[in-house]
């Protein structure tokens, strides 16, 4: 009985250090800053287990605070998944002086030794903005007076209306004449966590002493097996032309390159070629395309 209870205390001291060994940081590069100079904040979590999962990343006020992009805006913004760290990076401008407070913003996160999301968040952060006229600036030229502007479809409102509402009740009469008895069958997809299957396959799949031909294959064929499953498209029935419309992503782009020199040119790859490319397709399963 005392080795039960011994072996079930040291299981769970042992998960409660592993979720206490997360580490959250945040860097703003400035706390004062003028009028379109752009500031970095950079966020990082850190420790993080090899099969985490980002549920969610956002601002704490629903991103109201950059709502009106004539007092700031975000222009630029990254994310880079590793084994164990994820990273954040945001280049802020603002527009208009005075204190301006950025919010908290959360990561909710998914480790697979737990069924609960973890919520990590940062602290409210105050910026100073200065005016970028100094003392020395005599006069300002008046900005020019807003010029109304007349839409080319102004004088056809009306028939666009009553073509909206023409399209409103047809759409309405099809609806009525519909086959009642058809039942509408929902689609079950059983695959209810993708990225975490597909991590498990790569942690599974040999690079040592293999040829180029079957593990790039077998890479090929869990990656798209990620996108269909993530994001319901038929990606086995897709060339790498096709796929790269859909994702704007150079790893993944990268990596569908190399299948293809494989698949069609016959290349060989070395071990350590084959190390990084199953590290990158890691790297694509986790991060938000």
């Amino acid at each position: 009985m005392k080795r039960i209870i011994i072996t079930c205390l040291f299981i769970l001291l042992s998960c409660s250090n592993d979720l206490n060994d997360v580490k959250l940081s945040y860097e703003l590069d400035s706390e004062k800053t003028e009028i379109g100079y752009p500031i970095n904040l950079n966020i990082s979590l850190d420790n993080l287990d090899e099969y985490y999962s980002v549920q969610e990343l956002r601002w704490s006020d629903s991103s109201l605070w950059i709502s009106d992009s004539s007092k700031v805006i975000i222009k630029s913004s990254s994310i880079d998944t590793l084994d164990e760290s994820l990273n954040l990076n945001f280049e802020i401008t603002f527009w208009d002086t005075g204190k301006i407070v950025i919010p908290p913003y959360f990561l909710s996160m998914n480790f697979p030794d737990s069924t609960d999301i973890i919520l990590f968040s940062t602290d409210s952060i105050n910026i100073s903005v200065e005016s970028v006229i100094d003392s020395t600036t005599v006069s300002i030229q008046q900005d020019k007076p807003i010029k109304e502007i007349i839409f080319p479809f102004e004088k056809y409102r009306l028939a666009l209306i009553f073509i909206i509402i023409f399209l409103l009740l047809f759409i309405y009469y099809l609806w009525r004449k519909r086959d009642k008895n058809t039942s509408i069958i929902p689609k079950k997809f059983f695959n209810k966590d993708p990225k975490k299957d597909s991590v498990k396959k790569l942690n599974n799949l040999k690079f040592k002493g293999i040829s180029s031909e079957i593990f790039y294959n077998e890479l090929s064929i869990i990656l798209k097996k990620y996108l269909e499953n993530q994001y319901y498209i038929i990606s086995f029935e897709m060339t790498s032309e096709e796929l790269k419309t859909f994702f704007d992503d150079k790893d993944l782009l990268s990596l569908l390159k190399k299948i293809d020199s494989v698949k069609f040119a016959n290349k060989e790859y070395s071990d350590t070629e084959k190390k990084y490319d199953l590290e990158l397709a890691k790297k694509i399963v986790r991060k938000l395309l």
